[in-house]
Formats: structure tokens, C-alpha cells, sequence
């Protein structure tokens, strides 16, 4: 297995049952479905796994079961930021006793952090394990804004800061600056449900780290850019845009409904309080989806991806 991260990585959702508890028979079959697209890693415990709504049981079985099925077939990046310096550096040195390829960690939801808080936060959690750290930029949910400068010292000083999910927009205009900073040696990954992921690509991201329930497009685009196939690499990411923007603001929701209509997981069921998608939206994404698929199949000649083991009807 390849040290360097790259290419696609899934960010894993939690697909739950009819009561709202973690369904774990649609999360074993969610891996195989990833697999199967041709993914290159998993990042579990993050924002669009709806890590902080999960009960320390749901957490664990969660952790077991994709331990336990790829550990050691592919990459596993656990997000392990907290809201203490102290309860980051427990999750994070727990991950890397279970194996885990790399560390994601956000600094904690407080915007008035500055730059040297960030930064010894950063450096505290680097000195307590050995695995890289993925630094996670979201400036959103009220996390501080971590500027190109401190992102490239953070880098620099704390040894095992070896890449980037880049999740500031806009994304491309922001790697550009962090690049110009540093150079090839931060590892960058895109993100944001892949909305600027070409471009994020070309301004020399080294991957895609996200959740998306079509997960075959991703990977058909990635492969094309690196292959050097650019146009190929930009019709993948034009045609999918209407899928990708479809009601953005509840991405998790589209999401999860997407894998109910592929038959991955039972439900689109939301950890409450959260917003759902209501009848007439779960049609639209419906029409979106097909549009998306025909184009994707007919023009660009990716099809859809199905998994032959799908939810009993």
C-alpha cells in the first residue's frame, strides 16, 4: 500500500435506521459499494458523518466496522479534532493505536482563536503521535479562519503537518496562495462535496476528500486529470455540477438519499436536529440524478456505479 495519500478519498457518512440509531448492515455494505468504485481511502469521523450527534457507542461500532473490513487493504484517516487540546490528543493517539494512515484535525469551533493558539494547538497534537496530521481548513460552523501563512507554518514546524483539506472557499484561489507558500511538500486535498474539483486539481490538489454518493464520477475524473486526459477530466466535471449543487446547503441529506435511490442504505434519516429532504425534493433529486446518469453514460461514457448486494425491497 502506497505511503502518499491521494486520489479519491470518501468522507463516510452514517447511514442510520427508522428509529435514528446507526444502521450497521447499510454502513458494511456502503464500504463494499466504495471499494468497488475503484475509492483510494476512507476518512471516517468527520463533519458529514455527523460525528458530533453520535453516541460513544455509534462511534465505536463505527470505528470497528471499517477497521475491521479495510484495514490494511486501503488507507483510513480518522477525524480526531475536538474542543481541547487535551480530549484531540486522546482520539488522536487512540486512531493511530488502531491503525490509522493519517489524523484529520480542525482547530476547535471558537472564530476568535489566533494565530498562536492555532498553532500550539496544532504543534501539541503533532508532538503526541506519529502519523501524519491532515490539517482540516473549514472556517465555517465557527471555526477560526486559518490564513495561507499560518497554514504554512503550522507545516513547516510541526513535522508531521503533511497535508491539507482544503475546505476555505473559494478553494482554488486560496490552494494557489498556500502553494506559492510552500511548494509540493503540503499534500493538498479538495473538498466541499467536489464543487470546485477540477480546478482544485489543477492548481495542483493531489486528491478529493469528500462525501458524495457517486462516487464513480470522482474517481473517473481524478484518473482522467492525472493520465493527462484534461477534457475528458472537465466534461466528467461539468456534467456532474447539477448534481453537486442540488440544494447545497443540506449536502448531507442529498447525499444519503442518493444511496437510498442506488440501494446502499435504507434510509436518508438525519441525526435531529437536522433538515430532510421533503417529497417533492427527494422527486427533484430523482430527476437530477437520472439527467446526470444518462449524460454521464451517454456522453462521457462513465456509467453508474451499482453495487450487486443492495437493500432487500
Amino acid at each position: 500500500m502506497n505511503d502518499t495519500l491521494g486520489g479519491l478519498f470518501v468522507v463516510l457518512m452514517t447511514p442510520l435506521d427508522n428509529s435514528g440509531s446507526q444502521d450497521e448492515k447499510s454502513l458494511g455494505r456502503m464500504l463494499d459499494y466504495y471499494v468497488d468504485a475503484g475509492v483510494r481511502g476512507f476518512t471516517i469521523l468527520a463533519e458529514s458523518s455527523e460525528r458530533d450527534r453520535l453516541s460513544d457507542r455509534e462511534k465505536e461500532v463505527n470505528l470497528k466496522t471499517v477497521f475491521d473490513k479495510i484495514l490494511g487493504k486501503m488507507p483510513i484517516v480518522v477525524g480526531t479534532g475536538r474542543e481541547s487540546t487535551q480530549l484531540t490528543i486522546e482520539e488522536s493517539q487512540r486512531a493511530e493505536s488502531r491503525g490509522a494512515a493519517a489524523l484529520m484535525v480542525s482547530p476547535p469551533k471558537n472564530p476568535k482563536l489566533r494565530d498562536q493558539a492555532i498553532f500550539d494547538f496544532f504543534a501539541a497534537v503533532g508532538d503526541s503521535v506519529r502519523v501524519p496530521l491532515v490539517i482540516q481548513d473549514l472556517p465555517q460552523n465557527d471555526r477560526p479562519y486559518m490564513s495561507p501563512e499560518l497554514i504554512a507554518r503550522i507545516h513547516h514546524e510541526v513535522k508531521n503537518a503533511q497535508y491539507l483539506k482544503l475546505e476555505d472557499a473559494p478553494t482554488p484561489i486560496k490552494l494557489q496562495k498556500v502553494k506559492a507558500l510552500i511548494g509540493e511538500n503540503l499534500k493538498v486535498f479538495g473538498a466541499l462535496y467536489g464543487r470546485d474539483a477540477f480546478w482544485e486539481l489543477d492548481q495542483g490538489a493531489v486528491g478529493i476528500m469528500t462525501a458524495t454518493a457517486t462516487p464513480e464520477y470522482l474517481v473517473s475524473m481524478i484518473d482522467a486529470f492525472f493520465r493527462g486526459d484534461r477534457n475528458r477530466a472537465l466534461d466528467i466535471y461539468l456534467y456532474t455540477l447539477p448534481l453537486v449543487y442540488f440544494l447545497a446547503d443540506i449536502g448531507v441529506a442529498v447525499r444519503k438519499e442518493v444511496l437510498v435511490q442506488r440501494g446502499i442504505i435504507q434510509t436518508a434519516r438525519m441525526k435531529q436536529p437536522a433538515t430532510e429532504l421533503s417529497a417533492s425534493a427527494r422527486k427533484q433529486l430523482s430527476e437530477t440524478l437520472g439527467w446526470v446518469e444518462r449524460r454521464m453514460s451517454e456522453v462521457v461514457g462513465v456509467k453508474p456505479h451499482r453495487l450487486a448486494s443492495q437493500v432487500p425491497q
